[in-house]
This record gives structure tokens, sequence and C-alpha cells, in this order.
């Protein structure tokens, strides 16, 4: 909530004296903060779902709902895009000009400041918690920082005589909102497309055969959804183990896979006797994870 307000906050400083001042790069700017504040309710709204239990029709939980949560960011920022060029382009072919005083240069170090802070508390508490959400948000307020450091250079411009700088650093802008759109998306489609994102299978696999009592695995497959990392694995044990003893396999294969990419991980383990055709190649990744 005070990520929220503090957002709106600096959206309602940059959008009034944009306004006042007339100056595109600034209100520009003010509609990507006001995007941010929209991010922070979509957020809490995405936070609360993922964070339900497994139900009837979610056996594996709500995580992705926070991914999709990212998603509606990504798209808020997509329909900005649009409507700062459209913008741009008018105050351009328009010839219009800013009015520049040292309060339109206070007003934007004030808001780099506050933004500053906020980007790196959702930082720190985006990989203390693995959140999705909280690492799109995140990048969405570092942007800011960066877009608002481009508008005083516009300031800047247009107060030494510069004609166009204001309208140009808005296009500016428009890129930097759009570049972070794209990583955003891109990355929540990787979730939803159960993408291996944070996990190297090789060194993963390495870790299992290592687990005592493996001997070959097989069909070694990984995917990321609602922060956490999902492994299924077949392992191969010696074939005269009692049930009990394949099952102290299984695991340690498990506890050996929670130590490697985190305590959170949820994991399946299915043993097989290692014999043909169980010790048969990985469909993926053939030979290099049957050897034990």
């Amino acid at each position: 909530m005070t990520v929220l307000l503090l957002n709106l906050l600096v959206a309602g400083a940059k959008l009034g004296y944009g306004a006042l001042s007339g100056s595109v790069a600034m209100t520009a700017d003010g509609f990507q903060s006001l995007l941010d504040g929209f991010a922070n309710v979509i957020g809490i709204a995405g936070i609360a779902v993922a964070a339900r239990p497994p139900d009837r029709e979610h056996h594996f939980g709500h995580g992705r709902y926070e991914t999709l949560a990212s998603m509606a960011i990504g798209a808020l920022m997509a329909v900005a895009v649009i409507e700062i060029v459209q913008s741009a382009i008018g105050r351009w072919r328009a010839g219009e000009t800013p009015e520049v005083t040292w309060l339109s240069f206070g007003v934007m170090l004030g808001t780099m400041a506050i933004n500053t802070a906020v980007t790196l508390w959702e930082r720190r508490n985006a990989r203390r918690l693995r959140s999705d959400l909280l690492e799109a948000d995140a990048r969405h307020t570092g942007s800011d920082v960066l877009v608002s450091g481009a508008v005083i250079l516009g300031l800047a411009g247009e107060r030494m005589g510069l004609r166009g700088a204001d309208a140009a650093v808005s296009l500016a802008v428009a890129a930097t909102i759009a570049w972070a759109a794209w990583g955003i998306l891109r990355e929540a489609s990787l979730v939803l497309t159960d993408a291996a994102t944070d996990v190297e299978p090789a060194a993963l696999l390495a870790v299992i055969l290592a687990a005592p009592g493996a001997i070959t695995a097989h069909n070694l497959r990984v995917r990321s959804s609602g922060g956490l990392n999902w492994v299924e694995v077949h392992v191969t044990v010696d074939p005269l183990l009692t049930v009990k003893q394949a099952h102290e396999v299984a695991t340690g294969v498990e506890d050996a896979i929670k130590d490697e990419i985190g305590p959170g991980t949820q994991t399946i383990v299915h043993i097989e006797p290692a014999e043909p055709p169980h010790t048969r190649p990985d469909p993926i990744f053939g030979n290099e994870i049957t050897i034990g």
C-alpha cells in the first residue's frame, strides 16, 4: 500500500506540473508513474489470488495468477507507449514548447529519489520472496528513474533554446517503456509455457546422480511457476533394493534437488530398476543424463 501511495504521489506531481508547464516529456513520465500505480493494484490482487492453496480446479495452486498479473502490467505499458508517441508527434508538429523553470527540475529530482527507493525495496523483496510480480514491478519502477533523468536532459535542452528536445525525450521515454514491457511479457510467457527459466539441467543432473543409490537418470523436466520450480525425474536404482530402500534413495534425490535450487522446490522422483529399457537415453538431453 505504501508503494502504491508513493507511485500515485509521483504521478500526480509529474502530471500536474507537466500539464502546467506544457512539457510532453514530463507528462509522459507522469503517465508511466501512473501506470506504476495501476500495476500496484493489479499486483496486490495477483499476489492475493496466487497465495491461495490448491483446490479441486487448481491442483498445483494459483501461482500462475501472479504471472498473469505481470502480463497485465506489460499490456498497460504497451498502451502507454502508443499514447506517448501520439502525443509527442502531435506536439512536435504543432511546434509547441514547454515552460521550463527551476521548479521543473526540483519536481523531477524529487520523484527520482522516491522511485529509486521504491525500486531498491521491490528488488530486495522480489529476491527474498521469489516473486515474478515484484520483479516485474521493480523493473517498471526502475525504468522510471532512467526516464526521469532523460526528461531532465530534455528540459535542460529546451531551457537552452534547443527546440524539440522535450518531444524527442518523450519518444525516448516511449522506447524505454516499450523495452521494459517486452522484457516483462517475454518472461511471463516463458513461465506460462513451462520454460525452465533459472535452472541449468546439466548442473541439476550432476546433483541428482551424486545422490546415494542413484545409478542413472532420465526424463528430467523442470518448469517454473509462481516463483517456484517444479522438477520431475526418473532415477534408476539397484533392482535388488527393497521398496523401503528405493524410497530412501528417492528421498535423498529430492533433498539434493531442493538443496541445489531452493527449499520450496516441488519434486517428483520416479524410481525404476537399473536395467533396460529403463537405462535408455533421455529423449531431450540424450546420453548426457544417463551416465551414473
